[in-house]
């Protein structure tokens, strides 16, 4: 017969089982909510916010967020991507709980919040993993959701395609784990590591944490158009001799305060069209820019013009990339 534990080691036991995380079986392990590729197709813009305080940060103690931020927001390119339709997957196998579809794909800024109310969330589906977890994925394209409460779906089912419904002024899938109701951050989980780091046990599965590496400021696009552009706008290579005006347009995320942006474009002989030297004025998720020159009384002159770009922090490069536009034929 084996001698029972002494009283303080089963006592000692007891509290360390109260103290550890749900059960590994309870607790999903989440693959890429959508069909896209971090750092070319895709970027992650907007983290769980971190602070419970009016101010915010990301699990990486980076500016990649704000204040009371529940999700983890994939952006995409631009709205040309509206058309080609990528895919929102199922992160995990579940249950739908509930769906919602018919709103346009119109960004908030031109709806107004106010026409919103109650429905922040625009086209989405919500699906239960487990008596505690759900998931939801919000901002899908009108007419895309796949899927109906109550059915079954396996871990990659696609939901739907990324739009631009609800809350949203830009082309993304706003992605969102609750335990218990409350958001949980997937970078994280609900074992916090160390400070500016992955949790101990972040929800992503291994292989689908090594695709979505921490990024902290990137180009998202940049091109030529012949009139100011907006960030989601598709940007041309080449432009005709008469366009109205000659634009270079980049849309980064992640600027810091005290960045300085410079942005040069050139003729097809080396000589400066225009240029730009900007010192970025507070921390931003996304800032959109551009140069340009309305088109002199004569036609452009025909060839290779040429456009640089470059980011920097503390007077290092964070990005310098430069960019070709043909003029003509």
């Amino acid at each position: 017969m084996t001698n029972p534990l002494p009283l303080r080691i089963f006592i000692a036991l007891f509290y360390l089982a109260l103290s550890v995380p749900a059960a590994a079986e309870d607790t999903p392990l989440l693959s890429m909510p959508l069909a896209c590729t971090v750092g070319e197709t895709c970027f992650i813009q907007t983290y769980v916010d971190a602070d419970s305080s009016p101010a915010y940060r990301d699990y990486h103690c980076g500016a990649l967020s704000y204040d009371d931020h529940r999700g983890t927001d994939f952006r995409l390119k631009s709205m040309a991507d509206l058309n080609a339709g990528v895919p929102v997957l199922a992160a995990a196998d579940g249950v739908v709980r509930a769906v919602h579809d018919g709103m346009e794909d119109i960004s908030v800024q031109i709806l107004g919040k106010q026409a919103l109310q109650g429905r922040e969330a625009g086209n989405s589906v919500v699906i239960v993993h487990s008596k505690d977890w759900e998931s939801q994925y919000a901002h899908l394209k009108k007419g895309s959701v796949a899927v109906q409460p109550g059915q079954t779906v396996k871990r990659g089912t696609v939901l739907g395609r990324v739009g631009l419904s609800g809350n949203s002024e830009l082309l993304h899938l706003h992605f969102e784990i609750r335990h218990k109701d409350k958001p949980v951050d997937p970078f994280v989980g609900l074992t916090a590591g160390d400070t500016c780091s992955l949790g101990k046990r972040p929800l992503w599965q291994t292989d689908t944490l090594k695709k979505l590496p921490y990024i902290a400021t990137g180009l998202i696009s940049a091109g030529f158009a012949d009139h100011p552009s907006a960030p989601d706008e598709g940007l041309a290579v080449t432009l005709a001799a008469d366009a109205p005006a000659l634009v270079f347009a980049v849309t980064v995320f992640g600027v810091q305060t005290d960045d300085e942006q410079k942005l040069d474009f050139f003729t097809p002989d080396g000589a400066v069209l225009v240029h730009q030297d900007k010192r970025i004025e507070k921390n931003m998720a996304q800032y959109h820019s551009f140069i340009g020159k309305k088109r002199p009384p004569a036609l452009w002159p025909k060839g290779n013009y040429r456009a640089v770009y470059q980011l920097l922090r503390k007077q290092q490069p964070i990005v310098n990339q430069a960019f070709s536009l043909r003029v003509g034929p």
